[in-house]
């Protein structure tokens, strides 16, 4: 379980940090505080989606049996279905505009 769940946690983490640059770049300096929280608002219900839609899968498989062996299996579809989702946003990266200087720079 380990693995996976810190695999996940690093392309998470090389993904977040580029995404808010890129988000961010074009914004006018005065609006840079505003701009921000809404980018931080939106990253938060994303990650309230993901969870959820994530537990949906989980608590689906399981259909709520407390079995170890079919609450194993459910969390091995949920980290294929959380991997094959983040390796379907690296993917989708490539197509992004390339990177331009800040105008708050």
């Amino acid at each position: 379980m380990t693995v996976p769940v810190v695999l996940i946690g690093f392309g998470l983490g090389m993904v977040g940090g580029p995404f808010a640059d890129m988000a961010l770049a074009k914004v006018p300096h005065g609006n840079a505080g505003s701009d921000s929280g809404l980018f931080n608002t939106a990253m938060h219900l994303g990650i309230a989606l993901g969870t959820a839609l994530t537990s949906l899968v989980f608590f689906s498989a399981t259909g709520g049996s407390p079995d170890g062996a079919i609450n194993r299996e459910a969390f091995t579809a949920v980290l294929w279905w959380v991997g094959g989702t983040l390796a379907v946003m690296w993917a989708l990266m490539f197509f992004l505009p390339e990177h331009t200087k800040s105008q708050a720079g």
